[in-house]
């Protein structure tokens, strides 16, 4: 009797023995008796998932964790303590999240997303790892863990690792970056994209530091600010979102020239940031472009690095955005920045002197020609040197226009009758004779000049830093030179500007590709005076003399023949 039950209690043994390596066996042979397909939602389209298996059921194998074991080469990471950990709370911090990623090799098992998902269909009992690629560079996603329970067949046992099942949403983070620039002394509508030299443009970029958390194990999150024709304020560049941060700890600025920072936030701090984070930055820089083409376009951009692939911490990501801003020039020495062969080295000419006569023609025969032309050109007879004009703020003519230097914004005519003024900004001026040349009579009428600036927004594709970059940008698209004479109000559109403009992958620059010019030019006339001795010997004080001895002499013979009639 005693020999029948041990040999019952060895049969039950070994059966019971068999019963616990049913599931190792089952893998084997059936491979599929588990939760799939596996799916992960919250993507776009076109995204990429690396799939790569980091968990799968070995049953009695050795080394096994209740049935579990690492896949090699995660085995590294989840050593058996740490799977142990993992099996029995059934979460993944993002601290193991980046140690594990670091080791995914290869592709892995590469799913397209679409309807907003990849489905792993062919897979093994276990917890996946998938590593999303985005379509979009602008987005980031940190590592999707998902898992497929074993279920055994017989009696409807199920091991399972934790919450992972079947399906997961993808954390993802979408980045923008946007910089704009404000004239805080601007004379027109628009300060965004029209300047004067020596205005002081505050700007602001903005950004989204994604959901680090520490899932990189050394995030890079880094802006690079340039600036052309214009003076930074290197002292200005500050974080005022998220507020509280602090220079040297959070973040820091360096190489900072008048063309531009850079600024970089620690790792320290961006393995902080555990979800979507607004970051805005705010500087100022002082227009200082003094060229004096009709139009001076100013490129300022800012580019974003930023860790976006936490397989390989070395792959980055770029975003670009660019500001232009425009300063212009009346009666200019050429066009500014087109490419159109038959209008560059030209002269513009929206305003122009012309001496006359007291009956109003020319005094000399010299006659002048616009070169920039559209059907039928421009000219004008007897050019006046020597001219000055000032532009004025008030329709009075009393305020000055002042320089960035605060001094009064005067022009000379030159022999042709042209006179410059440069580095404005669009908006209204007035523009007034101040003094004539030798012999004429200088006119004190106030005549309004209107420069008027039109914007378009383009879609720009280049190739930054080897990566390549899509952003939209607010270029000129045309501007108009209106001149109105106060004393009759009469209106004459002077000059019409405009520009098709083109990006190329292969600039960094917004290029004028065409260039359409209309010019009537707007002559201001000085009338030939009395012309009166120079400065030196008796000057003018003998004419004044002679002219009150007359008026006195002129009183007494009134006099007198009053008294003889009476």
């Amino acid at each position: 009797m005693k020999t029948m039950k041990k040999l019952m209690a060895l049969t039950l043994a070994f059966v019971m023995a068999m019963a616990l390596a049913i599931p190792s066996f089952a893998v084997e042979t059936a491979g599929k008796d588990f939760d799939a397909p596996l799916t992960i939602t919250g993507l776009t389209n076109g995204d990429e998932a690396h799939f790569y298996q980091v968990i799968k059921w070995v049953g009695n194998e050795t080394g096994n964790v209740n049935g579990w074991k690492a896949v090699s080469p995660f085995d590294t990471v989840l050593d058996k303590d740490t799977l142990t950990a993992v099996l029995s709370d059934g979460k993944i911090d993002s601290d193991l999240a980046g140690k594990l990623a670091v080791k995914a090799n290869g592709e892995g098992t590469t799913i397209v997303a679409s309807d907003g998902a990849a489905v792993l269909e062919n897979s093994t009992p276990g917890m996946w790892m998938a590593i999303i690629k985005p379509v979009d560079p602008a987005t980031v996603y940190n590592p999707v863990f998902i898992s497929g329970d074993y279920n055994v067949t017989s009696g409807g046992t199920s091991y399972a690792i934790g919450d992972y099942n079947g399906d997961a949403v993808a954390k993802k983070s979408p980045l923008t970056l946007t910089k704009e620039g404000e004239d805080s002394k601007t004379v027109d509508s628009d300060g965004k994209h029209t300047v004067a030299v020596g205005d002081t443009m505050t700007f602001t970029v903005t950004t989204t530091i994604p959901g680090y958390g520490d899932v990189y194990t050394k995030p890079v999150f880094e802006l690079t600010d340039t600036l052309n024709g214009l003076a930074l304020n290197g002292d200005s560049v500050t974080v005022t979102d998220p507020s509280g941060l602090t220079k040297g700890n959070q973040y820091s600025v360096k190489d900072v020239t008048s063309d531009g920072y850079t600024l970089a936030f620690s790792d320290g701090y961006l393995k902080t940031v555990k979800t979507p984070t607004s970051v805005t930055i705010t500087y100022t820089a002082v227009v200082t472009v003094d060229a004096k083409d009709a139009i001076n376009q100013t490129d300022n951009e800012v580019t974003l690095k930023f860790s976006n692939n936490p397989n390989d911490q070395n792959d980055y990501g770029i975003l670009k955005d660019t500001t232009q801003h425009y300063t212009f020039t009346l009666d200019a020495s050429g066009i500014g920045g087109g490419d159109k062969t038959s209008q560059k080295g030209t002269k513009t000419s929206e305003l122009v002197k012309i001496g006359v006569d007291a009956n109003g023609q020319p005094i000399t025969e010299k006659t002048e020609t616009s070169t920039i032309e559209d059907g039928t050109k421009e000219s004008w007879e007897g050019p006046l040197s020597g001219a000055v004009f000032g532009l004025f703020t008030n329709e009075g003519g009393t305020t000055p226009l002042k320089d960035k230097d605060n001094k009064d914004v005067t022009a000379t005519t030159g022999s042709d009758g042209r006179m410059t003024f440069a580095g404005l900004d669009a908006g209204t001026y007035y523009i007034k004779e101040i003094s004539a040349p030798t012999g004429f009579v200088t006119s004190d009428k106030v005549y309004k000049v209107d420069i008027v600036a039109d914007t378009e927004e383009v879609t720009v594709t280049e190739t930054e830093q080897g990566k390549e970059v899509t952003y939209q940008t607010d270029v000129l698209k045309s501007y108009t030179v209106t001149i109105t004479d106060l004393e009759t109000n009469t209106t004459t559109e002077a000059a019409k500007y405009t520009f098709a403009n083109k990006a190329e992958t292969t600039s960094n620059d917004i290029q004028w590709t065409e260039l359409t010019c209309v010019e009537h030019p707007f002559p201001f006339t000085n009338t030939k005076g009395v012309e009166l001795p120079s400065t030196g010997g008796i000057g003018t004080k003998i004419f004044y003399a002679l002219g009150a001895v007359l008026v006195i002499g002129a009183g007494v013979v009134l006099v007198s023949r009053k008294r003889a009639l009476d």
